[in-house]
């Protein structure tokens, strides 16, 4: 059986983040939406000429089919993974799901805007990576929050060393 982690040593602030970094906060949102990154990524690579449709023209300008899907791919993946062992493992990967995040919501609001430019019409498209991108964006704040309850960069760690240094003198 693994040991729990202590976050802090002081219990109060302990027992704190320890209920902040639960897991399923909202991992389950960020499981699905890597879970659509991975799926829109095997769409792209597959067969289909999915930005040959004219509401893709402004993305398939910028990258190509394949190359989207690909980095779809991998990063839903990567972020797939990084939220297994954040959940199964006890061990902490927050970085990476913050930065899987903030990935997502460049991509997914890239789609929207490149809708959006090849309006008129405007498509269901629009809406729905827009939604897509503020759910990435939200979780990329939860994501943060638990860096900081982790204390990702030592900086809480740091601040006591500094103090109690600083006091004994």
């Amino acid at each position: 059986m693994l040991a729990m982690r202590q976050y802090d040593p002081d219990p109060v602030i302990d027992a704190r983040i320890r209920r902040a970094v639960r897991y399923g906060q909202t991992r389950w949102a960020e499981i699905w939406l890597s879970t659509i990154a991975v799926g829109v990524g095997l769409v792209l690579v597959g067969p289909t000429e999915t930005f040959s449709n004219n509401s893709f023209r402004v993305i398939a300008s910028v990258v190509s089919e394949r190359t989207a899907g690909g980095l779809c791919l991998f990063f839903g993946l990567m972020r797939l993974g990084a939220l297994w062992v954040n959940g199964r493992r006890g061990r902490e990967t927050s970085l990476i799901r913050t930065f899987g995040c903030l990935g997502g919501f460049v991509f997914w609001l890239a789609i929207a805007l490149g809708f959006l430019l090849t309006a008129p019409p405007i498509t269901t498209g629009v809406a729905v990576y827009t939604i897509l991108a503020i759910a990435e964006l939200h979780a990329s704040g939860r994501a943060a929050g638990d860096m900081a309850a982790e204390d990702t960069f030592g900086i809480r760690k740091r601040r006591r060393a500094s103090a109690g240094g600083g006091s004994a003198a």
